[in-house]
Protein backbone atom coordinates (compact mmCIF):
# COMPACT_ATOMS: atom_id res chain seq x y z
CA UNK A 1 0.00 0.00 0.00
CA UNK A 2 2.93 2.52 0.63
CA UNK A 3 4.36 1.89 -2.53
CA UNK A 4 1.45 2.60 -4.27
CA UNK A 5 0.94 5.58 -1.94
CA UNK A 6 4.68 6.84 -2.97
CA UNK A 7 3.91 5.76 -6.43
CA UNK A 8 1.34 8.31 -7.30
CA UNK A 9 2.91 10.69 -5.42
CA UNK A 10 5.81 9.96 -7.24
CA UNK A 11 3.48 11.15 -10.40
CA UNK A 12 1.20 13.90 -9.16
CA UNK A 13 4.66 15.73 -7.86
CA UNK A 14 6.60 15.13 -11.81
CA UNK A 15 4.80 13.70 -13.56
CA UNK A 16 3.14 15.08 -17.35
CA UNK A 17 0.77 17.07 -15.58
CA UNK A 18 2.27 16.97 -11.86
CA UNK A 19 2.57 20.24 -9.47
CA UNK A 20 6.56 20.37 -10.00
CA UNK A 21 6.16 20.03 -14.00
CA UNK A 22 3.62 22.49 -13.99
CA UNK A 23 5.35 25.06 -11.48
CA UNK A 24 8.61 24.56 -14.41
CA UNK A 25 6.50 25.21 -17.11
CA UNK A 26 5.22 28.32 -14.91
CA UNK A 27 8.69 29.25 -13.84
CA UNK A 28 10.25 29.23 -17.69
CA UNK A 29 6.37 31.54 -19.35
CA UNK A 30 7.19 33.99 -16.19
CA UNK A 31 10.55 34.17 -17.13
CA UNK A 32 10.09 34.47 -21.08
CA UNK A 33 7.43 37.40 -20.35
CA UNK A 34 10.09 39.10 -18.48
CA UNK A 35 12.52 39.11 -20.90
CA UNK A 36 10.11 39.98 -23.82
CA UNK A 37 9.15 43.22 -21.46
CA UNK A 38 12.17 43.54 -20.82
CA UNK A 39 13.67 44.45 -24.40
CA UNK A 40 9.89 45.68 -25.80
CA UNK A 41 10.37 48.41 -23.76
CA UNK A 42 13.79 49.61 -25.03
CA UNK A 43 12.65 48.60 -28.39
CA UNK A 44 9.59 51.16 -27.67
CA UNK A 45 12.00 53.73 -26.32
CA UNK A 46 14.19 52.97 -29.40
CA UNK A 47 11.68 54.45 -32.26
CA UNK A 48 12.13 58.23 -33.88
CA UNK A 49 9.82 60.41 -34.21
CA UNK A 50 9.97 58.92 -38.04
CA UNK A 51 8.19 55.65 -36.68
CA UNK A 52 11.06 53.54 -37.14
CA UNK A 53 13.69 51.83 -34.75
CA UNK A 54 17.14 53.98 -34.82
CA UNK A 55 19.95 51.45 -34.43
CA UNK A 56 22.32 53.29 -32.74
CA UNK A 57 19.51 53.95 -29.75
CA UNK A 58 18.86 50.74 -29.71
CA UNK A 59 21.93 49.04 -28.57
CA UNK A 60 22.11 51.79 -26.13
CA UNK A 61 19.00 51.06 -24.74
CA UNK A 62 19.71 47.63 -25.20
CA UNK A 63 23.05 48.22 -22.89
CA UNK A 64 20.05 48.76 -19.93
CA UNK A 65 19.35 45.04 -19.75
CA UNK A 66 21.56 43.66 -16.81
CA UNK A 67 23.37 40.38 -19.00
CA UNK A 68 21.66 40.85 -22.29
CA UNK A 69 24.02 39.44 -25.47
CA UNK A 70 23.94 39.74 -28.82
CA UNK A 71 24.92 36.87 -30.59
CA UNK A 72 27.21 35.66 -27.64
CA UNK A 73 28.74 38.87 -26.65
CA UNK A 74 26.88 41.83 -24.95
CA UNK A 75 25.85 44.49 -26.61
CA UNK A 76 28.65 46.89 -26.55
CA UNK A 77 31.30 44.99 -28.11
CA UNK A 78 28.82 43.33 -30.98
CA UNK A 79 26.29 45.79 -31.30
CA UNK A 80 22.86 45.32 -33.61
CA UNK A 81 23.75 46.38 -37.14
CA UNK A 82 20.45 45.01 -39.16
CA UNK A 83 16.98 43.64 -37.80
CA UNK A 84 15.70 41.47 -37.04
CA UNK A 85 18.01 40.62 -34.74
CA UNK A 86 18.24 38.13 -31.55
CA UNK A 87 18.99 39.13 -28.04
CA UNK A 88 19.02 36.56 -25.42
CA UNK A 89 17.73 37.59 -21.99
CA UNK A 90 18.44 35.43 -18.89
CA UNK A 91 18.44 32.34 -21.19
CA UNK A 92 15.33 33.51 -22.99
CA UNK A 93 15.56 34.19 -26.89
CA UNK A 94 14.15 37.19 -27.79
CA UNK A 95 13.93 38.33 -31.77
CA UNK A 96 13.29 42.27 -32.41
CA UNK A 97 11.79 42.56 -35.66
CA UNK A 98 11.99 45.00 -38.30
CA UNK A 99 7.99 46.90 -37.42
CA UNK A 100 9.17 47.40 -33.07
CA UNK A 101 7.59 44.26 -32.06
CA UNK A 102 9.67 41.57 -30.31
CA UNK A 103 8.95 37.95 -29.54
CA UNK A 104 10.48 35.01 -27.21
CA UNK A 105 11.08 31.83 -29.56
CA UNK A 106 10.13 28.36 -28.39
CA UNK A 107 12.58 27.35 -30.40
CA UNK A 108 16.48 27.40 -29.98
CA UNK A 109 19.47 26.91 -31.75
CA UNK A 110 22.77 25.30 -30.63
CA UNK A 111 25.33 24.84 -33.68
CA UNK A 112 23.17 22.72 -36.38
CA UNK A 113 20.76 21.51 -33.82
CA UNK A 114 17.20 23.15 -33.05
CA UNK A 115 14.94 22.20 -30.33
CA UNK A 116 11.87 23.46 -28.99
CA UNK A 117 11.63 20.68 -25.81
CA UNK A 118 9.84 17.89 -27.16
CA UNK A 119 11.50 17.41 -30.34
CA UNK A 120 15.17 18.48 -31.94
CA UNK A 121 15.78 18.74 -35.87
CA UNK A 122 18.95 19.40 -37.78
CA UNK A 123 19.61 22.47 -40.24
CA UNK A 124 19.40 20.67 -43.72
CA UNK A 125 16.81 18.15 -42.53
CA UNK A 126 14.12 17.45 -45.26
CA UNK A 127 10.56 18.34 -44.54
CA UNK A 128 8.29 16.36 -46.88
CA UNK A 129 4.72 18.24 -47.03
CA UNK A 130 5.42 21.46 -47.33
CA UNK A 131 2.86 22.43 -50.09
CA UNK A 132 3.89 25.29 -51.85
CA UNK A 133 1.04 25.92 -53.65
CA UNK A 134 0.97 27.33 -57.42
CA UNK A 135 1.13 31.23 -58.23
CA UNK A 136 2.95 33.97 -60.42
CA UNK A 137 4.55 37.53 -59.68
CA UNK A 138 5.65 40.05 -61.91
CA UNK A 139 8.56 41.99 -61.36
CA UNK A 140 8.50 45.58 -63.71
CA UNK A 141 11.31 47.63 -65.17
CA UNK A 142 10.83 50.36 -62.67
CA UNK A 143 11.60 47.94 -59.90
CA UNK A 144 14.33 45.70 -61.51
CA UNK A 145 16.37 47.99 -63.31
CA UNK A 146 15.47 45.27 -66.50
CA UNK A 147 14.07 46.64 -69.93
CA UNK A 148 11.65 44.02 -69.91
CA UNK A 149 8.79 43.07 -67.35
CA UNK A 150 9.58 39.63 -66.05
CA UNK A 151 7.27 36.90 -65.36
CA UNK A 152 8.19 34.25 -62.60
CA UNK A 153 6.29 31.27 -61.31
CA UNK A 154 6.35 28.62 -58.48
CA UNK A 155 8.31 25.59 -58.57
CA UNK A 156 8.17 22.44 -57.00
CA UNK A 157 11.76 22.65 -55.29
CA UNK A 158 11.70 20.76 -52.23
CA UNK A 159 12.24 21.93 -48.65
CA UNK A 160 14.65 21.68 -45.63
CA UNK A 161 15.11 22.89 -42.21
CA UNK A 162 16.89 25.99 -42.48
CA UNK A 163 16.62 27.77 -38.34
CA UNK A 164 14.29 29.82 -36.38
CA UNK A 165 12.45 32.57 -38.47
CA UNK A 166 11.89 36.11 -36.65
CA UNK A 167 8.17 34.81 -35.78
CA UNK A 168 10.15 32.59 -33.33
CA UNK A 169 9.08 29.60 -35.87
CA UNK A 170 10.96 27.60 -38.11
CA UNK A 171 11.93 28.56 -41.20
CA UNK A 172 12.25 26.25 -44.59
CA UNK A 173 14.96 26.40 -46.96
CA UNK A 174 14.89 25.47 -50.74
CA UNK A 175 16.39 22.06 -51.60
CA UNK A 176 17.34 23.82 -55.03
CA UNK A 177 17.67 27.24 -56.75
CA UNK A 178 14.91 28.41 -59.35
CA UNK A 179 14.62 27.14 -62.75
CA UNK A 180 13.98 30.85 -63.66
CA UNK A 181 16.25 33.82 -63.08
CA UNK A 182 15.53 37.09 -61.75
CA UNK A 183 17.67 39.72 -63.90
CA UNK A 184 18.41 42.35 -61.89
CA UNK A 185 20.08 45.95 -63.35
CA UNK A 186 21.99 49.28 -62.72
CA UNK A 187 21.48 51.30 -59.83
CA UNK A 188 17.63 50.57 -59.74
CA UNK A 189 18.22 46.90 -59.75
CA UNK A 190 20.78 47.81 -56.41
CA UNK A 191 18.73 50.11 -54.85
CA UNK A 192 15.28 47.56 -55.07
CA UNK A 193 17.32 44.38 -54.97
CA UNK A 194 16.48 43.17 -51.78
CA UNK A 195 12.76 44.01 -51.83
CA UNK A 196 12.63 42.70 -55.62
CA UNK A 197 14.18 39.15 -54.31
CA UNK A 198 12.19 39.11 -51.19
CA UNK A 199 9.05 40.20 -52.45
CA UNK A 200 8.98 37.76 -55.41
CA UNK A 201 9.87 34.87 -53.05
CA UNK A 202 7.07 35.82 -50.88
CA UNK A 203 4.29 36.12 -53.36
CA UNK A 204 5.37 32.66 -55.37
CA UNK A 205 6.44 30.66 -51.87
CA UNK A 206 4.76 32.58 -48.72
CA UNK A 207 1.36 31.42 -49.75
CA UNK A 208 1.21 27.78 -49.28
CA UNK A 209 -0.17 25.65 -46.53
CA UNK A 210 1.76 26.39 -43.46
CA UNK A 211 3.28 29.10 -44.10
CA UNK A 212 3.69 32.98 -42.59
CA UNK A 213 5.11 34.34 -45.40
CA UNK A 214 8.45 33.74 -47.55
CA UNK A 215 11.79 35.87 -48.35
CA UNK A 216 15.06 35.27 -50.28
CA UNK A 217 17.82 33.62 -48.42
CA UNK A 218 20.34 36.52 -47.45
CA UNK A 219 24.25 36.69 -47.13
CA UNK A 220 22.93 37.10 -43.06
CA UNK A 221 21.54 33.26 -43.28
CA UNK A 222 24.93 31.68 -44.89
CA UNK A 223 26.94 34.24 -41.85
CA UNK A 224 24.93 32.50 -39.30
CA UNK A 225 25.65 28.84 -40.64
CA UNK A 226 29.27 29.25 -40.79
CA UNK A 227 29.52 31.35 -37.67
CA UNK A 228 31.39 33.98 -40.04
CA UNK A 229 31.86 37.16 -38.65
CA UNK A 230 32.09 40.46 -41.59
CA UNK A 231 33.76 42.71 -38.85
CA UNK A 232 37.14 40.37 -39.14
CA UNK A 233 37.07 40.59 -42.99
CA UNK A 234 39.90 43.44 -43.74
CA UNK A 235 38.62 46.67 -44.37
CA UNK A 236 35.27 46.00 -43.21
CA UNK A 237 33.80 49.13 -41.54
CA UNK A 238 36.15 51.75 -42.63
CA UNK A 239 34.81 54.67 -43.95
CA UNK A 240 35.65 57.07 -47.08
CA UNK A 241 35.25 60.55 -48.41
CA UNK A 242 35.21 61.43 -51.84
CA UNK A 243 35.03 65.05 -53.05
CA UNK A 244 36.08 67.06 -56.38
CA UNK A 245 39.07 70.02 -55.46
CA UNK A 246 38.61 72.57 -57.88
CA UNK A 247 42.13 73.84 -56.42
CA UNK A 248 43.76 69.93 -57.11
CA UNK A 249 41.66 69.84 -60.33
CA UNK A 250 40.77 66.21 -59.42
CA UNK A 251 38.64 64.01 -57.39
CA UNK A 252 39.93 63.15 -54.02
CA UNK A 253 39.33 60.55 -51.90
CA UNK A 254 40.12 59.94 -47.80
CA UNK A 255 40.10 57.14 -45.53
CA UNK A 256 39.39 55.78 -42.03
CA UNK A 257 40.09 53.09 -40.20
CA UNK A 258 38.77 54.27 -36.93
CA UNK A 259 35.03 55.21 -37.84
CA UNK A 260 35.82 58.73 -38.81
CA UNK A 261 38.07 59.95 -35.55
CA UNK A 262 41.31 60.45 -37.55
CA UNK A 263 41.15 60.73 -41.66
CA UNK A 264 44.20 60.37 -43.86
CA UNK A 265 45.01 63.38 -45.74
CA UNK A 266 43.15 63.99 -49.23
CA UNK A 267 44.49 62.02 -51.98
CA UNK A 268 43.75 62.86 -55.89
CA UNK A 269 42.33 60.48 -58.40
CA UNK A 270 44.20 60.69 -61.63
CA UNK A 271 41.93 57.73 -63.39
CA UNK A 272 40.11 60.06 -65.98
CA UNK A 273 36.98 58.11 -65.80
CA UNK A 274 36.79 58.28 -62.03
CA UNK A 275 36.55 62.29 -62.28
CA UNK A 276 32.11 62.12 -61.56
CA UNK A 277 30.67 60.67 -58.26
CA UNK A 278 27.18 59.91 -57.93
CA UNK A 279 25.37 57.62 -55.66
CA UNK A 280 22.83 55.52 -56.78
CA UNK A 281 19.22 56.84 -56.65
CA UNK A 282 21.16 60.55 -56.36
CA UNK A 283 20.32 63.68 -58.91
CA UNK A 284 23.38 65.20 -57.76
CA UNK A 285 26.98 64.02 -59.40
CA UNK A 286 30.02 65.25 -57.87
CA UNK A 287 32.23 66.75 -60.23
CA UNK A 288 34.24 69.79 -61.90
CA UNK A 289 30.94 71.70 -62.61
CA UNK A 290 29.68 70.67 -58.65
CA UNK A 291 32.35 70.32 -56.02
CA UNK A 292 30.09 70.05 -52.97
CA UNK A 293 31.95 69.36 -49.79
CA UNK A 294 32.33 65.45 -49.53
CA UNK A 295 29.86 62.16 -49.67
CA UNK A 296 30.91 59.68 -46.91
CA UNK A 297 30.46 55.97 -47.18
CA UNK A 298 31.16 52.87 -45.11
CA UNK A 299 32.97 49.61 -46.70
CA UNK A 300 30.49 46.39 -46.07
CA UNK A 301 31.71 44.40 -48.66
CA UNK A 302 33.08 40.76 -47.65
CA UNK A 303 33.39 37.65 -49.39
CA UNK A 304 35.18 33.74 -48.34
CA UNK A 305 34.21 30.07 -48.97
CA UNK A 306 31.60 28.43 -47.35
CA UNK A 307 33.49 25.31 -47.10
CA UNK A 308 36.33 26.41 -45.55
CA UNK A 309 33.96 28.09 -42.33
CA UNK A 310 32.73 24.69 -41.88
CA UNK A 311 35.52 21.94 -42.86
CA UNK A 312 33.41 19.71 -40.61
CA UNK A 313 29.97 20.03 -42.08
CA UNK A 314 30.68 19.84 -45.48
CA UNK A 315 26.73 18.85 -45.35
CA UNK A 316 25.56 21.98 -44.73
CA UNK A 317 27.74 23.93 -46.87
CA UNK A 318 26.78 21.55 -49.78
CA UNK A 319 23.50 22.62 -48.91
CA UNK A 320 23.98 26.08 -49.26
CA UNK A 321 25.87 25.82 -52.66
CA UNK A 322 23.83 23.08 -54.02
CA UNK A 323 23.40 24.09 -57.72
CA UNK A 324 25.80 26.76 -58.00
CA UNK A 325 28.75 24.59 -58.80
CA UNK A 326 28.61 25.16 -62.54
CA UNK A 327 29.95 28.77 -63.10
CA UNK A 328 26.60 29.35 -65.23
CA UNK A 329 24.58 28.78 -62.30
CA UNK A 330 24.44 31.89 -59.58
CA UNK A 331 21.77 32.48 -57.18
CA UNK A 332 21.34 35.63 -56.04
CA UNK A 333 21.09 36.48 -52.10
CA UNK A 334 18.93 39.49 -51.28
CA UNK A 335 21.60 41.46 -49.53
CA UNK A 336 23.50 44.53 -50.61
CA UNK A 337 26.86 46.09 -49.95
CA UNK A 338 29.58 48.82 -50.79
CA UNK A 339 33.30 48.52 -52.09
CA UNK A 340 35.32 51.93 -51.79
CA UNK A 341 38.22 52.29 -53.04
CA UNK A 342 40.87 54.80 -53.34
CA UNK A 343 39.52 55.64 -56.91
CA UNK A 344 35.39 55.02 -56.58
CA UNK A 345 32.35 53.04 -54.55
CA UNK A 346 31.11 49.93 -55.98
CA UNK A 347 27.71 49.32 -55.39
CA UNK A 348 26.97 45.70 -54.45
CA UNK A 349 24.34 43.13 -54.55
CA UNK A 350 25.59 39.63 -52.97
CA UNK A 351 25.35 36.03 -54.39
CA UNK A 352 26.81 32.78 -53.97
CA UNK A 353 28.63 30.72 -56.72
CA UNK A 354 31.87 28.60 -56.74
CA UNK A 355 31.37 27.57 -53.12
CA UNK A 356 31.49 31.05 -51.53
CA UNK A 357 29.42 34.52 -50.50
CA UNK A 358 30.72 37.03 -53.44
CA UNK A 359 29.51 40.31 -54.61
CA UNK A 360 28.70 41.56 -58.01
CA UNK A 361 28.99 45.66 -59.12
CA UNK A 362 26.05 46.56 -59.65
CA UNK A 363 26.70 49.89 -60.17
CA UNK A 364 30.13 51.87 -60.01
CA UNK A 365 30.10 55.62 -58.48
CA UNK A 366 31.49 56.99 -61.78
CA UNK A 367 28.46 55.75 -63.88
CA UNK A 368 29.40 52.16 -65.09
CA UNK A 369 26.44 49.05 -64.20
CA UNK A 370 25.84 45.60 -64.97
CA UNK A 371 22.74 43.49 -65.29
CA UNK A 372 22.63 39.32 -64.76
CA UNK A 373 20.39 37.19 -64.80
CA UNK A 374 20.35 34.74 -61.70
CA UNK A 375 18.85 32.17 -60.03
CA UNK A 376 16.76 32.54 -56.64
CA UNK A 377 16.98 30.60 -53.22
CA UNK A 378 13.38 30.95 -51.47
CA UNK A 379 13.43 30.59 -47.80
CA UNK A 380 9.41 29.98 -46.33
CA UNK A 381 8.48 30.98 -42.23
CA UNK A 382 5.95 28.43 -40.91
CA UNK A 383 3.41 29.70 -38.92
CA UNK A 384 5.29 29.88 -34.91
CA UNK A 385 2.60 27.62 -33.66
CA UNK A 386 3.35 24.64 -36.40
CA UNK A 387 4.72 21.05 -35.06
CA UNK A 388 6.63 18.50 -36.64
CA UNK A 389 6.39 14.41 -36.21
CA UNK A 390 9.32 11.94 -37.61
CA UNK A 391 12.83 12.14 -37.48
CA UNK A 392 15.98 13.82 -38.97
CA UNK A 393 17.03 10.05 -40.56
CA UNK A 394 13.97 9.65 -42.32
CA UNK A 395 12.43 13.53 -42.93
CA UNK A 396 9.80 15.13 -41.30
CA UNK A 397 6.24 15.99 -41.95
CA UNK A 398 4.02 18.97 -40.42
CA UNK A 399 0.86 17.73 -38.75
Amino acid sequence: MLLILAGVTIATLTGENGILTKATEASKKTGQASAEEQVQLEVTASIGTDGKINIEDLNDNLGNIEGLTHEEESIVDNPIEKLPATVVVDGNKVIIREDGSVVVSEWTQTGYEITNGEITVKVGDYVLNYDEGTGSTQIETTESGNTEQQTLTTENLGWRILGIGENGGLELISDNPTTATVTLSGETGYLNAEEVLNTACNELYGEGQYAESARSLNAEDINKLTNYAPKTYSGYGDLYKYRFSTEAGYMQSSKSTDNGQIWSEWSNITNTSCQTFRMPGSTETISADNSKESQELKYTDYDYSISSKMPDNTDIANIITKGTGNSNVTQWLASRAVACGSNSAVFDVRYVNYGGVYNYALYYSYGSSGSPSWAVRPVVTLESNIQLEGNSEDAWTIK
